[in-house]
């Protein structure tokens, strides 16, 4: 597959990548790495997956990182990304569509909306937008980590803070590492809101760093594991009729995609 729409934009990430927590920084090289790989792990690399649709969900998938976008008047446990995308499309002069801007929601209101092919027209619009904007969503995805870092450190004692960047740090030595937490992040959540959570336990980034071993030889390898648990606890939580079962072989597969090459 030819990936050199990442080119395009990436100057940007001089400006959007000097993380103000951490002495690390992401270069345009590892940021187009970065989101070529979530590409692939979102949408399978393919263009068609970029307005998408999940069986068992209330609301849109949409984009490279598959940003959720909820019906206007659906309210969900999860934290709606899409529109803030549109947002920074939008201080970026990105043009788009007029119905769009003045959406207050998803045109489709379910998954079977969604597949009946309603609005097929808007569906095919937002999917030209989207597969024109690639590099743009890994900057959106890249820098969206650094303002979610602010979140998850703001209610914590210094101790523990240092303890999680001391984590951080050490985990983001490679490229592999940076790849490991970026991509959780937009996996699974930053773990700060209070619904996100199934029987008063988290899944985000902010419990993975939070219980996972420090001081350890090969810390990369312990937030992987430490993820991997945290996600088979979500599905042993989860409500039923999600059956969140069938995601978890997958689930687990991606994760174990952080520790593949992990020298690079």
């Amino acid at each position: 597959m030819n990936f050199s729409f990442f080119h395009r934009g990436f100057l940007i990430f001089s400006l959007l990548l000097s993380f103000s927590l951490l002495s690390w920084e992401i270069t345009n090289e590892e940021g187009e790495q970065i989101g070529r790989r979530i590409f692939l792990n979102e949408c399978s690399g393919k263009t068609e997956k970029l307005v998408w649709w999940n069986e068992r969900e209330n609301f849109a998938s949409l984009g490279i990182g598959h940003f959720i976008w909820y019906p206007k008047g659906v309210k969900g446990p999860f934290e709606e990304t899409f529109p803030s995308l549109l947002i920074f499309f939008n201080a970026r002069g990105i043009k788009y569509p007029h119905w769009l801007k003045e959406s207050q929601g998803c045109p489709w209101n379910s998954h079977q909306e969604f597949l009946a092919n309603a609005s097929e027209t808007k569906k095919k619009e937002l999917q030209t937008l989207l597969s024109g904007t690639i590099s743009l969503q890994a900057a959106f995805i890249v820098a969206r980590f650094e303002q979610t870092l602010q979140k998850v450190f703001s209610d914590l004692p210094e101790p523990e803070k240092t303890d999680l960047l001391c984590k951080i740090e050490s985990i983001g030595q490679t490229s592999q590492g940076k790849y490991a937490l970026i991509d959780y992040l937009n996996f699974k959540g930053a773990g700060t809101l209070q619904t996100e959570r199934y029987s008063g336990q988290g899944w985000g980034l902010k419990q993975v760093l939070q219980e996972m071993p420090g001081n350890i030889k090969d810390p990369l390898l312990a937030f992987a594991e430490t993820a991997k648990m945290i996600i088979r606890r979500r599905v042993q939580n989860a409500p039923r009729e999600r059956q969140e079962e069938h995601w978890l072989p997958g689930w687990l597969k991606r994760i174990d995609s952080y520790t593949s090459n992990k020298n690079s």
